[in-house]
């Protein structure tokens, strides 16, 4: 009798401390969703997201006008990183900028214009800004075209 009621006593308290487990992890999972709903949250609604989507126009605008001195140069490979000064909280910002003088890059481009094209991403945030330029062969000298901010 005494080995019966043993292994009942053993076979009852069997998935106690799974159960404690499950929990703890449960709420763990939780809380790490609720944090990070909450921190997209935070940067798609408030002022940080403006504040990171004006440092990626700005880093963006900044690339536009390298590639112009380096059109203005004409050094200029086709594409390019540049990096710019660190930004208090935020680190340095990258914008990535191409240039392209061929027509079969973008539809409607003539000869002796640039397409310069700079995008950069600050958090979430990403800013694309598309600039045409015409150039004078002998001159070099510059005349923009048109210059909008891409989506």
């Amino acid at each position: 009798m005494k080995i019966k009621n043993w292994k009942l006593k053993i076979r009852s308290t069997h998935g106690v401390t799974s159960l404690a487990t499950m929990l703890i992890l449960g709420s763990i999972i939780v809380q790490i969703g609720l944090v990070g709903f909450a921190l997209s949250y935070y940067l798609t609604t408030s002022n940080a997201g403006v504040k990171f989507s004006s440092y990626a126009l700005s880093a963006a605008q900044a690339g536009i006008a390298e590639g112009m001195l380096r059109v203005v140069r004409g050094d200029y490979p086709p594409s390019f990183p540049v990096t710019f000064l660190a930004v208090p909280g935020i680190g340095a910002t990258t914008a990535s900028v191409s240039i392209c003088d061929d027509p079969s890059c973008e539809s409607g481009l003539q000869d002796n214009q640039v397409r310069i094209s700079s995008s950069a991403t600050v958090f979430l945030k990403k800013s694309s800004i598309v600039a045409i330029l015409d150039v004078h062969p002998a001159t070099r000298l510059v005349r923009m075209i048109s210059i909008k901010e891409s989506l």
